[in-house]
């Protein structure tokens, strides 16, 4: 990933402060989908259903769980808590003990998982100073999360946990076991960094593999398939609310903003006769973020608008539309 991300360079629009994702809930589709599977094949490495598959799925969930917590602590000390902060966690946890897995009993799986969090964390703040641009953090979270994962596991591995394949750490009475995880460490460096670079390095001096500035900026979606799935979804929204403020307008039902704190409901019928009526309920304040777009009202709701400070930007013409109740078709 660090190499990759040498070559490769920074986005345009690079932020190092930038941690927000696209969508949590596919980032949290995602954490249960790689827990869940992490599972399989730290278990499904002992080759069958064993005493040691046993052991290696404990400690895949207990080093997982150990690291997420972790990462949620560490947040709530430094100021909030955040739900992509608590799945990167989780996946720091999973790479630290899959070395470790099949060799360390329990309790050291959790020490393992609290240990990886908190490198992990360390390292990505600083990364915020380096001068490279990993969008998905792989050299830190995969790369120094495996790393520390297996310079643990010299110290901790116990020759009981897997008799047939395993050996004791440095803990343990065997400190060359910790010469011989340093030496996999720098191997495995050394391969992965070879051979990533002997992929990329040919492409980018051949066909290249940076896109143009003005595709970067606008979006594969748009600029390789020729549509965008959330523009096209955020004018639709804002089309729907802004008729359907008309329609109360114009049958003299509309809200008064300077005086409702509250919040109203929009009801729509849609031209065709037979769908049925759309109701949205929104908050006039709009103090949560949502998924929805913000709506941009008439010039003649300005002067009322400026009365709620909340959910307008200062220039008192946008109201941000949230706590989407119902919108049934």
């Amino acid at each position: 990933g660090f190499t990759a991300s040498i070559i490769l360079g920074k986005r345009h629009d690079y932020d190092p402060y930038s941690t927000s994702a696209h969508n949590l809930p596919f980032t949290i589709l995602g954490t249960c989908l790689l827990w869940v599977g992490w599972n399989g094949f730290n278990g499904g490495s002992a080759g069958s259903a064993s005493d040691v598959a046993a052991i290696a799925v404990v400690n895949t969930n207990t080093a997982a769980a150990s690291a997420l917590v972790t990462w949620v602590v560490i947040d709530a000390v430094r100021g909030h808590i955040s739900i992509s902060g608590a799945c990167t966690g989780s996946i720091v946890g999973l790479v630290a003990v899959t070395p470790a897995c099949g060799f360390v009993q329990p309790g050291w799986a959790l020490l393992i998982g609290i240990i990886g969090a908190a490198i992990v964390y360390s390292l990505l703040m600083l990364k915020r100073y380096m001068r490279f641009d990993d969008t998905l953090d792989v050299a830190v979270v995969h790369g120094c999360g495996g790393i520390s994962g297996a310079f643990m596991t010299g110290l901790f591995a116990q020759k009981w946990v897997n008799p047939s394949g395993g050996a004791n750490g440095a803990f343990y009475g065997h400190p060359i076991q910790l010469w011989y995880q340093i030496a996999g460490i720098l191997t495995a460096i050394g391969f992965a960094t070879v051979c990533t670079a002997g992929i990329l390095l040919p492409l980018h001096f051949t066909i290249g593999i940076r896109l143009a500035h003005e595709d970067e900026l606008t979006g594969l979606d748009l600029a390789a398939h020729g549509e965008n799935w959330e523009a096209t979804a955020n004018r639709a929204a804002a089309d729907l609310v802004q008729q359907m403020r008309q329609q109360q307008e114009e049958s003299g039902s509309g809200v008064d903003y300077a005086h409702d704190n509250g919040t109203f409901e929009l009801s729509y019928k849609p031209s065709n006769a037979n769908a049925k009526p759309i109701t949205i309920k929104y908050s006039a304040l709009g103090a949560l973020p949502c998924l929805m777009p913000t709506l941009r009202l008439n010039e003649n709701h300005k002067q009322e608008d400026s009365a709620s400070q909340t959910g307008k930007d200062r220039s008192g013409s946008i109201i941000t539309v949230s706590d989407i109740q119902t919108m049934q078709f």
